[in-house]
């Protein structure tokens, strides 16, 4: 009577084994049971791009990002890799995250950026000339010439931001007939306050706003899809 009932214990107990390995998965194993995208639509202008953050569920050991697949339901409009989000040119589409069975959806709306516009300098030409009086030189006058000389590069630099034009000349090659010439260039800086310190704090731009063989100047400031870019043109 013995070796029967041990038998049938012996077979319990493999068949609550074979059962916790059924119930749950070995530690070498992952299941991914939900994903989920924060964020329902995002808007970009065309060139920029965003992360996309988003969450996720699993039984066993933790995914890595292999486990995971993004795709874009129109290419053309935006791309994603890695849950980061490119856009390339105005339209929608959707992006599709993918795990398991599971998916999650983002609408993306690709616009253009907004247009640009020249920001007032008056005040610039003032507070650089306060600059010149506390170091005991001559103030520059304000020149019209130079000042849409200035705009030109202005928005230029939104492209490039270098004292190389686009075309691959120096921005020097822009003012004519002058013995000395110079340019200081900036972007970022909220008003003409700002900009004018972060020049004077830097010893190249500084030299320039100083300089005794500089008699005209021409300032302009752009603003771009939210950043302003500034210059400053000098010549004797």
């Amino acid at each position: 009577m013995k070796k029967p009932m041990r038998s049938i214990v012996i077979m319990l107990i493999a068949v609550m084994t074979l059962s916790l390995f059924t119930m749950f998965p070995s530690a070498a194993g992952t299941t991914i049971t939900q994903v989920n995208i924060k964020k329902t639509s995002v808007s970009l202008t065309t060139g920029k791009s965003t992360g996309l953050a988003y969450s996720f569920h699993y039984v066993g050991t933790k995914p890595t990002a292999k486990s995971f697949t993004w795709k874009s339901s129109n290419s053309k409009v935006a791309t994603v890799s890695g849950g980061t989000i490119k856009a390339k040119m105005v339209g929608t589409a959707t992006i599709t995250l993918s795990a398991n069975g599971h998916k999650d959806t983002c609408k993306v709306t690709v616009k253009k950026p907004a247009a640009g516009k020249f920001i007032n300098t008056d005040s610039a030409y003032t507070s650089l000339n306060s600059y010149r009086k506390n170091a005991k030189v001559k103030k520059l006058v304000r020149d019209k010439t130079l000042e849409d000389i200035a705009k030109i590069r202005a928005k230029e630099i939104v492209k490039k931001f270098d004292h190389t034009r686009p075309n691959g000349k120096s921005a020097l090659t822009l003012i004519k007939g002058n013995k000395y010439k110079g340019e200081n260039i900036a972007k970022g800086q909220k008003t003409v306050a700002a900009v004018t310190k972060a020049w004077y704090k830097s010893k190249g731009h500084r030299e320039n706003m100083l300089r005794k063989s500089f008699k005209k100047v021409g300032i302009a400031c752009y603003e771009y899809n939210g950043v302003k870019y500034w210059v400053q043109i000098f010549s004797s």
